[in-house]
Formats: structure tokens, C-alpha cells, sequence
């Protein structure tokens, strides 16, 4: 009796879990990182990876954008961790529309997302241009050299050839001839110091010549971002209170559970609290969101409508709202409330914003701006006038690293008394809040002009994020600025914020969530 127990227990055990296998879906698989690597006047070759095993064959589906009912497949190959494809026997200067697919399960799958590609015409593409390097080495700052092998270049007038690496116009030398009618071309030019791949295009007399991609490596010793996915939640700007999770958008409130690993909604978003693109700040058990500029009807006469900047703190546990109106500040006559921000400085919790004139344009120097820093009193619970910047900045930001404070952003550069663009500057900031710059990069001639997105103190540095591609990191010992590379690039479009979970620092793009750490070495 005892071992039918125990067999009639195994039964029903093997059913459970082929049941629980029944059950089981196969991941979704996505298209990654895929580019064009080369582009003739009758074949275009490509490449890219999908992100799962699981899938019986793969490749792509074309046709002729005049023609869209004329699809044809071409199956890829492997190659090293890439899949590979070369569309034949094209008609030149044609636009060709192309998708990928995958079978899996004796299904085909097709990707949504349509890519669009031309070739060269006949013409052209007699100069029959090429890199042969299957590296290009950059150094730290991403400087990088080249030579461009073709056919008769000698013929072409330099002066209407324009050649661009990721869309950035670089330095083109004068042909040396190799042998017969072949000659190479020398270019120079600068990319972000990480391993990555980038296009490189050439236009002759305003038309394409040449298409090709480069793998672009960094070939000196620096510092290196390793990341790597988490199965956090895809927040594009989480707030994070007592190491726990929130969200705030789409008009609700979200807390990630943890042990469920799925966002629940706790409550109702209150409109014009939380700006889009705003992440809340952890001070003294609240969230803190930067101030906007806000409209309200005048409690004395509802006709008129009042403009300030406002800021609100949220607690979660009694879904409480606070607002913080700086009334005295009025943004009726056109004035924009920009770089709104919070940071924490020796236990203290400080406001910062800027009225402006003007929105700005590139560089994004205002015709005129105030830069007000508030102080939060905890006493009071309200926000107190602590002083104005002593300094034109723009695009700043505060961190605090060993009790020390820096400001850091964009300064004014001056040519001849006249204002002509801005270069980054970093400045250490006293108890009084005067500042005392400390690094200019750049020159007059060619400043380092870039939009500081996020900044957070990191391992006795400090860590500026300015697109998913580039990350720099400032050295306060060594009063140095240091480009950060990526060992693989992110594979996403836009960057959300630094926010520290489990002792441990993320940052989102896209709205994926990557867990961080920077390194030395080569």
C-alpha cells in the first residue's frame, strides 16, 4: 500500500509539471543592433543579432519601395555572434524597404519596424571606395585616423567631396596612388571613445558615394562602463524612497513589487505635480519633484489667472501631496522655469532653478536668467531663499562629494566682448555659495560644449551621463575630465536617469534598466 502511495504521488507530480511545461511560452525574441554595413550600386549587406536562441532560420523580406507587392527573402548566415545578409543583384539608385523575420515553431515571424536603404547610382560608385581595416583604433579623447582605398580618386575635386563618420563632417587628405588607378584617402576625425559601430558616408557634388560601416575600438587605457540588464521594471524615470520602487505617470502612481516582479497601482497621479521626465529625490522620508511653472486662479478674484514655479513633495504611505509655491517669482511676462533640480549637501536638501527669459537655442544661452537656490528647512517643512548664483551658468548641476559641493554646466565663452557659444566648466561652491571655477575644457576657438543630462557622485569622481553613448567622468583630484567607454554599446535611443537601488547604481534607457560599474584599464 505504501508503494502505491508513493507511485499514485509520482503520477501526479509528473502531471503537474507537464502540465506547468505545457504551459510555458517561448520568449519574445527582438531584432538588436542592427546596421547597414555596406552599400553598392547593386547589393546592400547587413547585419544584426537577435536577442534569444530559439528560432529555426532568419533573415530578411525586401522589395523596391516603387514595388511593394514584388517581395523577395534572403535567409542570413551566422558569423561570429552576428547574423549576416547580402541583398544581390539590386537596381542602382533605387530605394529598397526591407524587414526582418524569424521562424520559430514553424511560424515566421516578421519585425515590425521597416528599414529603408538606396543604392548608389552606376555612376558613383565607379570610385568603388572601401575600408579595409576591420578596426578603426580611437584614443581616449576619440580621435581616430584612416586610410579610404578606391579607384581614380585622383579625379575627384576635394573640395565638393564631404565625407561624415556618425554624421560628424571629418578631415579629408590629399589621394596618395597605391598602384594603377588605385589611390587611398586619409581621414581624420573624432567619435565617442567607445567600442562601437558607426557609419561612415561620403558625398560627392551633394551625392552619395560611399557607405560603410567601421567597428570602432578604443585602443588606450581609460575608464570603462560595464553594465549589464536587470528585470527591474521599464520605468523611464523611477523614484526610489526607502529602497523601494515608484513610478508617476500615465495620471497613476506605481510601486514595484519585488517578490511579484510587477508594477501594482497604489494610487491616483494629482495633475501638475509631477512634470514629464521627473524623478523624485529622497529627503526626510518624502519624495521631492522639481518645480514647474504653474497656473492658478487668484483666490481674490477668479478671473485672473497667477504663474509661479511650484514644487511638491509626495508621501506614499498616506498619500499625501505637499506643494511648495514661490509666488514671489512670477512667470506671467514670458519668463520659462528651466534646470529645476534638487540636490543633498551635508544632510541638507536644496532647491535650484533658473528663470529665463527665454527658452534658449544652441548652445541654450538664455538672453537673461536668474539662478535661485533654496534651502529646505526641516523645521518649518518649507522652502527658504538661500542665495542666487554668483556665476551665468546654464545646463548645471550640483553634486556634493566629501562634504564638498561643485557646480558644474555650461559657462559663457567670450570672443573679441561678444558672446559666442559655451564650454563646460566645473566650479567648487563654498558654504556662502560662492563659487570658484576650477576647470574650463575647451578653447575659444573650439569649445567643449555638451548638455550635462545627469550627474552623481561616483567612487571619489564625478559621473556625467550625456547620451547613451557618451559618459564622462571629472576627477576632482586631478582636476581632469575623463571620457568613459563602453565595452558594448547600448543598443537604445534615449537615456533616462542615475538612481541608486539595493546599494547599487542604475541607470534606464529606453526605459530598460541596467545595473552600472566603472572601471580601469584597457
Amino acid at each position: 500500500m505504501g508503494n502505491c502511495k508513493w507511485l499514485v504521488l509520482g503520477v501526479i507530480i509528473c502531471a503537474f509539471w507537464s502540465c506547468k511545461k505545457t504551459e510555458a511560452t517561448d520568449p519574445e525574441i527582438i531584432v538588436e543592433n542592427l546596421y547597414v554595413e555596406s552599400i553598392d550600386s547593386n547589393l546592400v549587406s547587413i547585419s544584426y543579432k537577435l536577442s534569444h536562441l530559439g528560432y529555426q532560420e532568419t533573415g530578411v523580406s525586401y522589395y523596391k519601395k516603387s514595388n511593394p507587392t514584388a517581395v523577395k527573402v534572403v535567409n542570413a548566415f551566422r558569423e561570429d555572434d552576428r547574423l549576416k545578409l547580402s541583398l544581390q543583384s539590386l537596381e542602382p539608385n533605387t530605394e529598397y524597404v526591407f524587414k526582418v523575420f524569424y521562424k520559430q515553431n514553424d511560424e515566421q515571424k516578421i519585425n515590425d519596424k521597416e528599414y529603408n536603404v538606396k543604392t548608389l547610382s552606376t555612376e558613383l560608385a565607379k570610385y568603388n571606395l572601401i575600408i579595409r581595416e576591420a578596426n578603426i583604433e580611437c584614443d581616449v579623447d576619440g580621435n581616430f585616423s584612416v586610410d579610404i582605398e578606391g579607384d581614380n580618386l585622383v579625379n575627384l575635386n576635394l573640395s565638393e567631396l564631404d565625407i561624415k563618420v556618425n554624421l560628424n563632417r571629418v578631415t579629408v587628405g590629399y589621394p596618395v596612388k597605391l598602384q594603377d588607378n588605385k589611390y587611398k584617402i586619409n581621414i581624420k576625425g573624432k567619435v565617442n571613445a567607445v567600442n562601437q559601430n558607426y557609419a561612415i558616408q561620403g558625398y560627392y557634388k551633394g551625392r552619395e558615394i560611399f557607405f560603410q560601416t567601421a567597428n570602432f575600438v578604443f585602443g588606450g587605457e581609460g575608464y570603462w562602463l560595464t553594465y549589464q540588464p536587470t528585470s527591474l521594471p521599464r520605468i523611464f524615470y523611477p523614484s526610489v524612497l526607502n529602497n523601494e520602487i515608484y513610478s508617476f505617470s500615465e495620471d497613476q502612481i506605481f510601486k514595484w513589487n519585488a517578490a511579484d516582479q510587477r508594477l501594482s497601482v497604489i494610487a491616483n497621479l494629482q495633475r501638475g505635480t509631477v512634470y514629464l521626465g521627473g524623478a523624485g529625490i529622497q529627503f526626510n522620508g518624502q519624495l521631492f519633484f522639481p518645480a514647474t511653472g504653474n497656473s492658478h486662479l487668484s483666490e481674490n478674484d477668479p478671473s485672473v489667472i497667477n504663474n509661479y514655479p511650484e514644487g511638491y513633495s509626495y508621501l506614499p504611505a498616506t498619500d499625501k501631496w505637499t506643494a511648495y509655491p514661490f509666488k514671489v517669482h512670477s512667470t506671467v511676462k514670458g519668463r520659462y522655469v528651466l534646470n529645476s533640480n534638487y540636490f543633498i549637501h551635508k544632510n541638507e536638501l536644496y532647491l535650484v532653478y533658473s528663470l529665463a527669459d527665454d527658452a534658449g537655442g544652441y548652445p541654450a544661452v538664455p538672453k537673461r536668467a536668474d539662478n535661485f537656490i533654496y534651502h529646505y528647512n526641516k523645521l518649518t517643512e518649507q522652502f527658504e531663499e538661500k542665495a542666487k548664483l554668483d556665476t551665468e551658468i546654464i545646463n548645471y548641476h550640483f553634486v556634493s562629494l566629501n562634504n564638498q559641493l561643485y557646480l558644474l554646466g555650461l559657462v559663457p565663452v567670450f570672443d573679441q566682448g561678444f558672446k559666442v557659444s559655451a564650454t563646460f566648466a566645473v566650479f567648487k561652491v563654498d558654504d556662502n555659495f560662492k563659487s570658484n571655477e576650477v576647470y574650463r575644457g575647451g578653447t575659444v576657438k573650439n569649445p567643449l560644449t555638451f548638455f550635462p543630462k545627469n550627474v552623481v557622485a561616483y567612487d571619489q569622481k564625478i559621473l556625467i551621463s550625456v547620451a547613451v553613448d557618451d559618459f564622462k567622468l571629472f576627477d576632482p583630484a586631478e582636476m581632469k575630465l575623463y571620457q568613459v567607454g563602453l565595452r558594448n554599446g547600448i543598443d537604445r535611443m534615449y537615456l533616462g536617469g542615475f538612481f541608486d537601488y539595493n546599494n547599487k547604481l542604475h541607470f534606464t534607457a529606453d526605459g530598460y534598466t541596467y545595473e552600472f560599474s566603472i572601471v580601469k584599464g584597457r
